[in-house]
């Protein structure tokens, strides 16, 4: 794939193509738009950028990564990745050198530590700090880098791919759920990582077999959506899915650093895998009589927008018509409609799709990732729909505590570190999971949040007092 292959590459966090994909005869040819790693000629210009400019680096960087980046911390990132070029082997030494003291540490797990989940396959190493925006800096300009250095503009786009010519409009059916049989969704957000915590998740999807109606991801696959990532971040650990389950997936920043060429390409794949996996494009609706599911592209023309009069109008027809029957509109996105913080409104809710969603309140539950917590809002004056934060799939962010004000009501936010307290291990990460929706015959919805060693977390019932009335919280258990 690479003019400048080295065999470093692979142990810094690149992987592969892999081969022998069988996709639908009728899907187009496969884009290869995969972002080009950063080279020598690319380290030294971004050299000579961070010279000139510092600060307008820095911000891209810190802008691609969602956290603060120092000097110091660039410098030697790019210190590293020079002996990568230059003299590997010493680049090795280091590597080796780093790992060592990290087990001699205190990063390792006490031997009583275990979950009933926990197996040999998928082996837990805390030391491991791979996609951290900071401890993996130098892995984030390598892979990464030639997006930031060239603002943006540095991978080709693979074409969009519109509901105009589909036979299906993108519309697709949902098992209408009966008594005692509800619907089960899984719902989980910046899985793509590919790391024990990510794997974990899985495990947990794969074990429920055929009772899992449908998966969505919400977006996320790092470090740049490449084919590689894809393959071993996603379709790998989610491929024991594939025969029982509908697999759904939305595009996001990271998938669009590569041009959204591998993301395109899974969706064939996956269709040609089975009937069960009708996704053509990177929007869609799943579509009962009593629930939707709709689920948008809020990266391909504008990172966190959604502003294309064509896309705006198909997103109207299906919350239009589901409200007509009276059904539970669920809107999903990898972008979020507000953070956790006071006065961090997002342009998705203001403008966007304000007339939709605030103006005409058509939508009743909203559930994104990309915010990189897991979270359940309420109803608030001017954001009239339960909010679902569901970033928190396998991205190593912070861990944080629920905010002191929030622009949404709080009735659930995952504070827990990665492991338990006890522990002493990795205090700083944050807890990751993923959340599941069962839609029931009645019209009621309950929603849990489940943490990656499998420990609930939360759950919540959703219904409406009457036909017209709004969806709101019937009932809520918090696992502290």
């Amino acid at each position: 794939m690479e003019r400048r292959w080295n065999p470093l590459y692979e142990s810094l966090g690149y992987r592969p193509p892999a081969s022998g994909r069988a996709v639908p005869p009728e899907a187009p040819p496969p884009e290869d738009t995969d972002l080009p790693l950063l080279g020598p000629e690319e380290l030294e210009a971004l050299k000579s950028a961070f010279l000139r400019e510092p600060e307008d680096v820095l911000r891209w960087t810190e802008s691609g990564l969602g956290a603060k980046v120092t000097v110091g911390a660039f410098v030697e990132a790019l210190r590293e990745l020079e002996l990568l070029f230059t003299d590997p082997g010493q680049l090795q030494e280091q590597l080796d050198a780093t790992e060592r003291h990290a087990r001699q540490g205190t990063g390792g797990l006490p031997p009583d530590f275990t979950f009933p989940l926990r197996t040999e396959e998928i082996p837990i190493d805390p030391t491991r700090t791979r996609f951290e925006p900071r401890a993996d800096l130098r892995g984030w300009l390598l892979f990464s880098g030639p997006v930031w250095l060239e603002q943006g503009a540095a991978a080709r786009q693979a074409p969009f791919r519109w509901h105009f010519g589909a036979k299906s409009r993108f519309v697709y059916p949902l098992r209408e759920p009966e008594p005692g049989h509800p619907v089960e969704v899984a719902l989980f957000g910046d899985f793509g990582t590919g790391e024990y915590a990510s794997r974990y998740i899985a495990r947990q999807l794969v074990m429920r077999g055929e009772r899992l109606d449908c998966a969505v991801h919400l977006g996320g696959v790092f470090y740049a959506g490449r084919q590689g990532e894809f393959d071993a971040h996603v379709a790998e650990p989610l491929e024991p899915l594939l025969g029982t389950t509908a697999l759904l997936t939305l595009n996001a920043p990271p998938e669009m650093r590569s041009g959204a060429g591998a993301y395109f390409r899974y969706l064939d794949e996956r269709r040609g895998a089975s009937p069960r996996h009708p996704q053509e494009g990177s929007y869609f609706c799943l579509a009962a009589e009593r629930f939707q599911l709709i689920g948008l592209d809020t990266a391909w023309f504008e990172a966190g927008r959604h502003r294309e009069p064509a896309l705006l109008q198909w997103l109207e027809q299906r919350l239009s018509e589901g409200r007509r029957r009276g059904a539970m509109n669920i809107l999903l996105t990898h972008a979020a409609p507000y953070g956790p913080d006071a006065e961090r409104l997002g342009p998705l809710v203001t403008e966007d799709l304000r007339p939709l969603v605030v103006e005409r309140e058509w939508v009743d539950l909203w559930c994104w990732g990309g915010a990189q917590a897991g979270a359940l809002y309420d109803r608030a004056p001017g954001l009239p729909f339960l909010g679902a934060s569901l970033g928190h799939g396998g991205f190593p962010s912070e861990r944080r505590d629920a905010p002191e004000y929030p622009v949404a009501p709080v009735r659930f936010f995952e504070s827990r570190p990665r492991f338990p307290e006890w522990t002493g291990v990795r205090q700083d990460r944050g807890n990751h999971g993923h959340a599941t929706l069962w839609l029931h015959a009645d019209g009621r919805a309950s929603l849990r949040y489940t943490d990656w060693m499998g420990q609930v977390r939360c759950e919540a019932t959703l219904s409406r007092r009457g036909p017209r009335e709004p969806v709101t919280l019937k009932t809520l258990d918090v696992r502290e």
